[in-house]
Order: structure tokens, then sequence, then C-alpha cells
């Protein structure tokens, strides 16, 4: 193991004492602080070939990029760009391989993309999540957190608490997430129900098939404090079926896998803050100007190796900005979630998901685009509403499709115990077959 492995954990800790303990606070001082941070990440970018181009292209220079509002100006990065780059650093610098984490995304929006990360990067991170989780209400020292294994990283060889652990402290508990299927389900919820979790931290579909299969099944399930859905975002369906199930304390967490979470939900908030003093996340309308809905647009501020400056996460969003702050209020999706149309344009799916959104007595949904004709909508009950019957529920999604294209589909309903994930672990909300 190289020494900047080794000194991970030394750069968490050193971040943990230096990141701003909340993500609340005096707005001017936090504006101040990102202000200072956007400057010094713009000089470094200057001597990045990838950003020096972009530079040079729009005529502007470091100085002229002062504070969030000034990143407009800057030409976003695409993830076609950023996967170039990465592969180029990779393939030009073995010498720094050693030294270096490899995060990869899932490749669900396209092929997939392998993130580089110094040790430092990857602490900050680390260390941003157990701020977040701190802000909160999460205690991390004396808490007890359930959690799958990341996609990055494999579940540990065993469960045996270190001696840290074994004193009360930091504990957790990190198991293979392959067994949460079918029958398996049981064994994940008598293993939360033993260790009595403060916070479970797994994949939405997962959380929902627990809540589901206990529904089903008679089975108590464990209640803990806290619960952060990871991976995949949160639709209406998911939020009411979890709160029913789990209470009010979910953590909604946003961001992408190219630099972790930078927007959060904390139970008992009706928007989502910005981790201003690690990120900027702008929101652009369809000529790239600043708007309150649209593209989100993110710049992490703590990235000075690998920079992510105006990246665009393919995600739509919904803001506004109080006292030189942005907020978010909702976080909508895909923007490359295109239903598509033999004689027409391209068409968001977003319309879809609203129907879905505003249709109460469901845990689960899925809008599967088999041909330029068929459409497929895959539905779970919600075993804890049953306001409308099957068959309510079936009219109301077929007149509300038929809203949006008339006659241009043929709508097969398909009700199912539990919507399985992709071979990824993940589930999305629409999925287009259409080559």
């Amino acid at each position: 193991m190289s020494l900047q492995k080794k000194l991970k954990n030394f750069y968490t800790v050193g971040y943990l004492l230096t990141l701003k303990k909340s993500l609340d606070g005096d707005a001017k001082k936090i504006k101040a602080n990102q202000n200072r941070k956007i400057r010094k990440l713009m000089k470094r970018a200057y001597k990045i070939p990838v950003y020096r181009k972009k530079f040079e292209e729009t005529g502007t220079k470091p100085s002229d990029y002062r504070c969030s509002e000034d990143l407009a100006k800057f030409p976003t990065l695409t993830k076609a760009e950023l996967r170039n780059w990465m592969q180029e650093e990779w393939d030009n610098n073995p010498e720094k391989q050693k030294d270096l984490n490899i995060l990869s995304t899932s490749g669900s929006s396209g092929t997939p993309l392998k993130m580089l990360y110094t040790q430092k990067e990857q602490a900050c991170s680390d260390a941003n999540w157990a701020r977040v989780l701190s802000s909160a209400g999460y205690n991390a020292f004396f808490g007890k957190m359930y959690s799958f294994a990341t996609s990055h990283k494999g579940p540990r060889k065993n469960n045996r608490d270190s001696i840290i652990q074994s004193l009360g402290f930091m504990r957790r508990r990190v198991v293979g997430e392959d067994h949460a299927v079918g029958d398996g389900l049981a064994e994940v919820i008598d293993d939360i129900n033993e260790y009595k979790p403060d916070l479970l931290c797994l994949r939405r579909n997962v959380l929902v098939r627990l809540v589901n299969y206990a529904e089903k099944n008679n089975l108590e399930i464990w209640k803990p404090k806290f619960y952060a859905p990871i991976s995949e975002m949160i639709d209406e369906p998911t939020r009411q079926t979890l709160a029913k199930a789990f209470g009010p304390g979910l953590i909604d967490a946003y961001g992408v896998s190219e630099m972790g979470s930078f927007i959060y939900q904390f139970p008992g908030k009706d928007f989502y803050f910005v981790a201003n003093d690690i990120a900027v996340a702008n929101v652009l309308d369809d000529d790239d100007n600043l708007a309150d809905e649209g593209r989100i647009v993110v710049t992490s501020l703590y990235k000075h190796t690998y920079p992510l400056i105006n990246y665009e996460t393919e995600d739509l969003g919904s803001s506004y900005v109080k006292d030189g702050l942005r907020y978010f209020t909702k976080i909508h999706g895909r923007m490359n979630d295109l239903v598509k149309h033999e004689k027409g344009a391209d068409s968001s799916a977003l319309q879809l998901m609203r129907i879905a959104n505003h249709t109460v007595g469901l845990s689960q949904f899925r809008f599967v685009q088999k041909s330029y004709h068929d459409m497929l909508i895959q539905l779970v009950r919600d075993p804890f509403n049953l306001t409308l019957t099957n068959e309510e529920i079936e009219e109301h999604f077929i007149t509300e499709v038929q809203k949006l294209y008339g006659d241009e589909f043929d709508i097969k309903i398909e009700w199912l115990e539990e919507l399985p994930p992709e071979k990824t672990g993940k589930q999305r909300c629409f999925v287009c077959e259409v080559e």
C-alpha cells in the first residue's frame, strides 16, 4: 500500500476538523468562503490543458471568476470530455496510479466513466458525508450505522468490531448486497432487527423491497432514527412508503459518483441544502443562463488535482436563491431519459414520472418503452395504502398517458410483487428499449 493511501484516514480527520459543522448559518460568511475557494480553484484550473482550452475559447482568465454566478460564463464539462480526460491521465501517468482511487459510474446514462481521486480528495468526500449525517442529527461517534458495501468497495472480510467499535464508538455494520433478494430479505430484516442501527444507509430499491417483504410476511422491521437511501433518487411513492414504515427520519442526498453528494434534504425540511463549502450547484436553462429551473451543473471546490468545473450532471432541478445562496425544492431526474417517437422529436420522460408521483397506492413503478408503439408500465402496490383499487390505478395511468400521447402507445400494465433491480443494483423509473 502506498504512503498516500496509508495517510487517507489522517486526511479525513483533518477535513472533519476544518469543514463547517453545519450546512446552514450566516449566508454572507458561507458565500464569502465559497467565493474564496472558487478563485483558488480557477487559478489551478488555468494550469490544466483541458480547462486552459476552455478559458481560451471564452477569452477569459481566472480573475474573471470570483463567485458562483460568474461560473455561468465558463463552458460546461460533459461526461464524454471527462471520460477522455480521465483515461488520458491514467494512461500517461503510470507512476501516479498506486496513489489513486478509481470510482466508476454505473453506466446507466451511457458508457461507464472512471473517475480518478487522490487520497486527499477521497478523504474530503468521506468527511463531508460524515459531516452531513451529523448536520441531520446522527451522532457518528456514538451512533450505529447499517449499510451495504458500495459498488466501489466490497463488504468487509468479516463484521467483527474493531477495538474502537467494541468500546461502543463509531459502530458500523457493512454487508454485501447480493443476498438482499427474494427470501434472502428475511435474513437482512433479521440482521437489522438484531443490530438495531440508528441509521440505515441502503439503496432506495432495497429499502422499499424490505418494507414490502416485511408487510407481506407480517414481519416486524426495526425503525431507525434515520434512514438514507443511496445511489438512486427518491420519487414520491417511495418517499411515502418509507415514511410509513420508518417514520420521518429521511436523509435525502443527491450527488454524482464523480464527486460524491452535495445536495441534501434533512428530516423536517421541505427544501434541500447545498454543501456550499465543497461545491457550487448552479442551474442553467437551455441557453446556458442561470435559472431557477433547469439543468443542474456542479463544480467541486475540493478536487484540485482532477477538478470538476461546470460538470453536466444530466439531471434537472427546481431551485431558488435566497441571500445569495441556492436552495433546491426538487430534483427531477435524468434529462436524457427520453421517450422516443417514430415521427417526431424525443420528449422528456419526466411527464410520465409525474403521473406516478401523483398516484396513491404505489410503492414502486417503472415505465418501459418497448417500441415506438408499445409501453409497458410495471407497478408494485403500497401495502400500507389501499385507497384505490388496482383497476382504478390502471385506469388512471392509461388515461393520463393517453392525455400525453393520444393513441400513440399500446399500453400494457404489469403488477409485480417487487421490481427487480438492474445488473448495477440500481433501479430506473424509465427505460427505453428503442434503438
